[in-house]
This record gives C-alpha cells, structure tokens and sequence, in this order.
C-alpha cells in the first residue's frame, strides 16, 4: 500500500468513527443506547481495576490497604464443587 491510499483509508475510517460518536451523542436512539450499556461499562472498568489491583499485590507481595482491594480476593465468587 502506497501513503496516498493509508491517507484515503485513514480518511474514511476517521469518518466512519465520527459518523459513529455522533450517532452516540448526538441521537435519542445513541442516548438510549448509552443509558442501556452505562452499567455493563462501568462493571468491566471496576473488574479492571480489581484485576490491577491484585496484579499490583501480586508484584509487591503484600495487600494494598487503601480501596475496594480492602476486600480481597473473598468478594470474589467460590466455587461450591
């Protein structure tokens, strides 16, 4: 691929992802969209943050005291096999 077709393809993939936020933003049917994935959205980014967390322990070998890590690996879900 030559620069002048990365520089069309870039174009059109900047417009297609514009064309997205503001379908997103700027719409009933984006807004609803948005209300209807904010509590999906907002669990994975606290499960990423528990997962740094642990990786952060994991590393130094000892708890971090401050935040939801307080917790520990007990709120995770046990096995009953």
């Amino acid at each position: 691929m030559n620069d002048r077709s990365l520089m069309i393809l870039g174009g059109m993939l900047g417009a297609v992802v514009g064309v997205g936020a503001g379908f997103v933003l700027f719409t009933e049917r984006g807004r609803r969209l948005r209300a209807e994935l904010q509590p999906e959205i907002e669990t994975m980014v606290r499960e990423a943050m528990r997962l740094s967390q642990m990786l952060d322990e994991l590393k130094s070998g000892a708890p971090a005291a401050t935040g939801s890590a307080a917790a520990g690996p007990a709120a995770w879900p046990r096995r009953t096999t």
